[in-house]
């Protein structure tokens, strides 16, 4: 091993920011420099042990084993730990025998079947970051013929620490930005609809200045404890559906889907249009997989764009125009009126975007288009 250059570690650790594939060369010097051999960057869900991260001369198929079982085994992972909760949660670096004495960690499972095939005997965690329900931190590990770090090594460790958790804070903040700048930043903020993005919990990790207005109108929906959620039963159970659907840990079973939210009798319900965000694997802490939520109060007066219904459902200018006279709240007497067209012809219309929209009622084809508001969330997430 050379001589430990810090100016070089430390441009890596920031470039690990910008580009998060990095933090394995980051552990690998990281690891060298404290007398370690092997690295994880660990982005686990505080409720069951799993999640991803990156990893520095750790065969692939050993974290797969981990996730499998291993993580349900970990004794580790049962050490209370009150300050993880803590609001004024400090990043703190503790090796394994600040967790537990060695001789009770030897004799687990964990330990003799995952750690020793690995040489793996001794380990200091570095945390990073407590929250969102997840727990990001570095494992080096040492070999039993290396022993248990200590001294000099613990002292660069510490060290070091502060920057590695600055690097990581920044790059998690740069990520949303990389999120919404994939397709969504052209709509997100200036959009009249509501937008969230959240994750798989439903916790919202950004949101529009319209989303903020629903949000504290308190208008069938809210953002409580930092999730959002529907105020109504049975309608958050659907929206909790909905954005599980859209956050699947699979990447293949992700879909998206809508709901129409009641907010009060007499009027319209507001409009919800769901979509899985393209978002790399561990790029969020305690997130994982994100999704935008398009909440759109039509009787605020967001309208549906005619050229969208016309080439969603292949209707006519005058068909479309009718369909958005219906949409507005209008009956089809009015809406023959303000077109200055009979009712035979508007009835003649009517009969024609049933047929091409595949519905046959007035309140159906409502409902229809109200899911179509938003409808171009689902390419701009894909982007």
């Amino acid at each position: 091993m050379g001589v430990f250059d810090r100016n070089a570690f430390l441009d890596l650790v920031y470039g690990a920011a910008l580009e998060p594939a990095l933090w394995t060369q980051v552990m690998e010097r990281y690891a060298d420099a404290i007398g370690g051999q092997k690295g994880w960057l660990s982005l686990l869900n505080l409720a069951d042990g799993r999640g991803g991260g990156y990893l520095a001369r750790i065969d692939p198929a050993e974290m797969d084993r981990y996730m499998a079982h291993f993580a349900t085994v970990n004794p580790l992972n049962r050490v209370d730990d009150p300050t993880r909760f803590a609001k004024d949660y400090v990043p703190r670096i503790l090796t394994d025998e600040d967790w537990m004495a060695k001789d009770e960690l030897m004799a687990s499972e964990y330990y003799n079947d995952f750690l020793k095939p690995q040489s793996i005997h001794s380990a200091v965690m570095v945390r990073l970051a407590c929250r969102d329900g997840g727990t990001a931190t570095i494992n080096i590990t040492r070999s039993a013929e290396a022993g248990q770090f200590q001294g000099a090594d613990l002292e660069l460790a510490n060290n070091l620490h502060p920057h590695l958790v600055r690097a990581f804070d920044l790059g998690q903040r740069m990520a949303l930005d990389r999120t919404l700048n994939g397709g969504l930043a052209a709509i997100f903020d200036e959009s009249a609809h509501g937008l969230f993005l959240v994750d798989a919990q439903g916790r919202v990790r950004r949101m529009n200045r319209a989303g903020e207005m629903l949000a504290a109108g308190r208008r069938g929906m809210t953002v409580s404890g930092g999730r959002l959620i529907a105020l109504e039963a049975a309608a958050a159970r659907a929206l909790h559906g909905l954005i599980g659907r859209a956050a699947a840990r699979e990447a293949d079973t992700r879909s998206g889907g809508s709901m129409a939210l009641a907010v009060a009798e007499g009027a319209l319900p507001l409009s919800v249009t769901v979509a899985p965000v393209r978002l790399a694997e561990a790029a969020l802490l305690g997130g994982g997989p994100m999704v935008i939520v398009c909440v759109t109060d039509v009787e605020a007066g967001v309208r549906l764009p005619e050229q969208r219904l016309r080439d969603l459902f292949a209707l006519t200018p005058a068909e479309a125009r009718l369909a958005l006279a219906l949409f507005e709240g209008m009956t089809l007497n009015e809406a023959a009126e303000s077109l200055s067209i009979s009712r035979f012809t508007a009835q003649n219309q009517l009969a024609r975007i049933f047929e091409k929209t595949g519905v046959n009622r007035q309140a159906v084809l409502i409902k229809l288009m109200m899911r179509a508001v938003g409808l171009d969330l689902e390419a701009a997430a894909e982007a």
